[in-house]
């Protein structure tokens, strides 16, 4: 039996050519030798991807949370009671009907008018029109029938109430 020899190979010489191996203690714990030591383009790799997350988390950062566009701020949050059903101007023209009722806070576009949306049973109404609508926004009764009120996503960030009207 061959005595084992008593210098092992200098780093980077692998008397089988390999860049890299596991040696049979470091198999169990799946830990990969390297033999060559990793060039300055791997470091630069890994600052340019540090400076890539930072940079990204200091735009969210300052952005506070706010979604971006389509998302429109449409009110604060404190001109919104909870629990009640509260008309505020909205993008293009339109209102915004906003129901916090029963802990959910829901969103619809309506039409403009002369007087505001207001709670109705479980839907809503609006009073100097005779027109209502279903807590779907579907026109529950009216002469002429109403136009529906359009559900529209929301989402309070920040304090304020946002919508995308899309």
């Amino acid at each position: 039996m061959p005595a084992p020899d008593p210098h092992p190979p200098r780093p980077g010489r692998d008397p089988g050519g390999r860049v890299a191996y596991l040696p049979p203690r470091a198999a169990r714990a799946r830990k990969l030798i390297l033999r060559s030591q990793l060039g300055r383009g791997w470091i630069v790799a890994a600052a340019l991807f540090g400076v890539v997350i930072l940079a990204a988390g200091v735009l969210f950062l300052a952005r506070g949370g706010r979604p971006g566009p389509p998302w429109v701020r449409v009110a604060g949050v404190p001109a919104l009671a909870a629990g009640t059903v509260t008309q505020v101007p909205g993008p293009a023209g339109q209102v915004v009907v906003v129901d916090r009722r029963g802990g959910e806070l829901r969103a619809f576009l309506a039409p403009p008018a002369p007087c505001p949306v207001q709670a109705a049973a479980a839907g809503f109404a609006r009073p100097c029109t005779s027109q209502r609508w279903d807590p779907a926004g579907a026109p529950s009764a009216g002469h002429p029938a109403p136009p529906p009120l359009r559900r529209v996503p929301a989402a309070l960030a920040a304090g304020d109430l946002y919508i995308d009207p899309r």
